[in-house]
């Protein structure tokens, strides 16, 4: 039994992870990184940049992570930080010169974490912002260094 304890709180292999998500912190898409402090807890940011309906949406979404169930392959993990969001959208005429916005919101995340050579997160997530609360799910997909 204590092997079974010591192994799950030990350090996994894998510490950095760089990866790709979908639908998550970023929004549509995202590209992120993030390291392994301690066996439990991690600091990472995930960023993205895309046009939609004629805006330029710019986004940073810094997070702490910890993992209170699992061992070093697969666990579970809450992750919460700011998200910082820049809209901007061009003026299509001389008279107007377009309109640019900052805020920032909150965001909370818990899903389930695979950590090996590569690196698969399946989550729900929440942002709360000037607009409200927005849930939706999201994946990422990545590598680990």
């Amino acid at each position: 039994a204590a092997t079974t304890t010591a192994s799950a709180t030990a350090m996994p292999a894998h510490r950095h992870a760089a990866y790709l998500e979908l639908f998550g912190k970023g929004g549509l898409w995202g590209v992120g990184y993030d390291v392994l402090l301690w066996p439990r807890l991690a600091v990472g940011a995930t960023a993205s940049y895309y046009t939609l309906d004629g805006e330029h949406v710019l986004s940073l979404s810094p997070y702490a992570a910890v993992y209170p169930l699992g061992g070093r392959r697969h666990r579970w993990f809450v992750q919460a930080g700011p998200q910082v969001v820049r809209l901007a959208r061009p003026s299509p005429v001389p008279e107007w010169p377009g309109q640019i916005s900052t805020g920032v919101g909150a965001e909370l995340s818990a899903g389930y974490e695979l950590r090996a050579r590569v690196l698969f997160r399946a989550f729900a997530m929440g942002t709360i912002g000037k607009g409200g609360v927005a849930p939706w799910l999201g994946i990422s997909l990545g590598v680990t260094l």
